[in-house]
């Protein structure tokens, strides 16, 4: 809630299961058991993380763990130590590609068996986002800017992989945390044909590089950003670059926020206007996936009947049946495979920012498949 990045950044998957978990208690709770929620704020600090952890687990004897956001997730070793599921938390690190019992919200094939990340170190993305830009709008010129910091840096490495398997041509741009230079990527990106654009850094670092390539007379077809920055505020953040507003994309593994012809969708927007109207103009789509989490964790809970323990809620956790939140999210399970080899059949979830807010892109998110490769990478 309170991270330097701001508190904002971290705290929207809290709001949203919350708000389910409010909606479940005056709907007369789980079993007829109220669900007594308790929030840690770790401050986006490791020390803070593991006294949050052990505060949690040693103290409150909390059944599970929720929406999970952590900046740094220093106790995800304890928290898995101690056998407790950590259900549909944001994989913003690699705890969720490590440690058992910890389940992130768009499912895993990896291992995770505590030792190395992924398979043996080696992690695998698949390049649905790229293909579907090249086949959809027809792009080929791509840029990648990103901070000259390790997560901004590693990140954008994983977008120039994914970029080059698909065909592209990529302008890999690096700046300064402290002082970017913003003018001299929009001059390379102009002088590249840059026609689309993926999102490497924060918010604001994106807005001042927007600002320079309109300086620059720079317009491109497509900028995507990422499920983070998939927020109602996209129209003030922008206001100042209105080039990058009018074309500015997102892809997500979830239903979008806006979407209420889907009844779980509409029923998490009722549950933000009641027991949080003055977030209406901050609504987001960690929201909803937060707000998915929680269902996840109800549905779990119900499968133990009158006794919801933590062993309970990892058997659920671990069964083969796809689970998909009650169509929040593109189905997924935790069955581990051996390394992903050959095409692989991936979905995705589009958006667009038009008139004021994310118009969705695909008929279904389900359906929006692609067979792609799987490319391996060391985190």
């Amino acid at each position: 809630m309170s991270s330097i990045l701001g508190t904002e950044t971290f705290s929207g998957p809290l709001y949203g299961a919350q708000a389910f978990f409010r909606a479940l208690n005056d709907s007369g709770g789980l079993n007829g058991h109220p669900v007594k929620v308790i929030p840690c704020d770790d401050s986006g600090d490791g020390g803070d993380n593991q006294t949050c952890v052990h505060q949690l687990i040693d103290q409150d004897h909390v059944v599970a763990l929720v929406a999970t956001t952590a900046l740094d997730y220093a106790g995800a070793p304890y928290v898995s130590a101690k056998g407790v599921p950590d259900i549909g938390g944001q994989p913003i690190g690699s705890a969720y590609d490590q440690y058992p019992h910890l389940y992130q919200i768009y499912g895993s094939s990896e291992p995770r068996n505590g030792k190395a990340v992924g398979w043996n170190g080696v992690e695998y993305q698949t390049t649905e986002v790229y293909r579907y830009f090249k086949q959809k709008l027809g792009l080929h010129n791509a840029a990648v800017v990103s901070y000259n910091q390790a997560d901004s840096a590693g990140y954008a490495a994983q977008l120039v992989q994914g970029l080059q398997a698909e065909g592209y041509h990529v302008l890999n741009e690096t700046v300064d945390f402290a002082l970017p230079n913003f003018a001299a990527v929009a001059a390379g990106m102009k002088a590249a044909g840059t026609q689309l654009l993926m999102d490497a850094m924060d918010t604001s670092g994106n807005v001042a590089l927007c600002q320079s390539m309109a300086a620059a007379g720079v317009q491109v077809t497509a900028k995507v950003t990422n499920v983070q920055n998939w927020t109602a505020q996209a129209g003030s953040d922008y206001s100042g670059a209105p080039g990058c507003l009018n074309a500015l994309w997102v892809t997500a593994d979830s239903r979008s926020y806006e979407d209420v012809r889907y009844p779980a969708v509409a029923a998490f927007r009722a549950a933000m206007r009641r027991y949080y109207p003055d977030r209406e103009p901050l609504l987001s789509q960690w929201e909803l996936e937060g707000w998915a989490a929680a269902q996840w964790f109800t549905d779990a809970a119900v499968s133990c009947g009158a006794q919801v323990d933590r062993a309970c809620l990892d058997h659920f956790m671990q069964r083969p049946q796809l689970y998909d939140a009650h169509q929040l999210l593109i189905p997924t399970d935790f069955v581990p495979l051996p390394p992903p080899t050959g095409p692989q059949h991936a979905c995705l979830n589009v958006a667009r920012w038009q008139n004021g807010g994310w118009v969705t892109q695909v008929p279904d998110m389900d359906t929006n498949c692609f067979e792609v490769p799987a490319l391996p990478y060391r985190p």
